[in-house]
């Protein structure tokens, strides 16, 4: 069931059309699409710039209506997965975390099957990790999957390496997609010894 099959797609034209009914005051624009605050593309001043190419964002409504997927529960907000550089919205989904996921299936396909690594540690860290995923992929924004134990178990927008998303990965007892804690060598001479 989509909640608005008319009006502008995709991340900047929707938050576009939101700044005006942001700030007319007379005009309740929490129903409003719009990219959630945080996310990449989110301002309350200048509508957001399209990316050459695709970079994921979320949007974010409040909706307070029973869910979108027939459960009969009463969801506060809508969410969805969106690019910067294309009309693409994914599905609507309760939590942010799954919008942005869905994002990053469109964005960057392939980004949960790379290794689950452990929180920035120590100077060698960001050499290590550069070993790990795919030569340019945090050039391109590429994601980053982050072991996460604590509290904050919330994807971070702007947190990897380049900028794009801190992705939270949560422990399980088997996991398809193994968590690596081993120490890389800082380069070719290392190898070579």
């Amino acid at each position: 069931m989509s909640t608005s099959p008319d009006g502008p797609r995709g991340a900047v034209a929707r938050h576009t059309a939101y700044l005006p009914a942001f700030w007319d005051k007379s005009t309740n624009s929490r129903p409003i699409w719009r990219i959630d605050w945080g996310h990449p593309g989110f301002t309350h001043r200048t509508p957001p710039e399209a990316t050459p190419d695709h970079q994921p964002t979320a949007l974010t409504r409040s909706w307070e209506q029973p869910a979108p997927d027939g459960s009969g529960e009463t969801w506060h907000h809508l969410h969805r997965g969106a690019c910067l550089g294309c009309p693409w919205e994914g599905p609507d989904r309760r939590r942010a975390d799954e919008a942005v996921e869905d994002a990053h299936d469109h964005t960057h396909p392939g980004w949960h099957t790379l290794p689950a690594v452990p929180e920035r540690q120590g100077r060698g860290w960001l050499t290590h990790i550069q070993h790990l995923y795919p030569d340019g992929w945090f050039d391109r924004g590429g994601p980053i999957r982050t072991l996460r134990t604590g509290i904050e178990k919330r994807h971070r927008p702007g947190a990897a390496p380049g900028g794009g998303y801190d992705i939270a990965v949560r422990p399980t007892k088997r996991s398809p997609n193994p968590v690596v804690f081993l120490s890389l060598p800082l380069d070719n001479a290392e190898e070579a010894a």
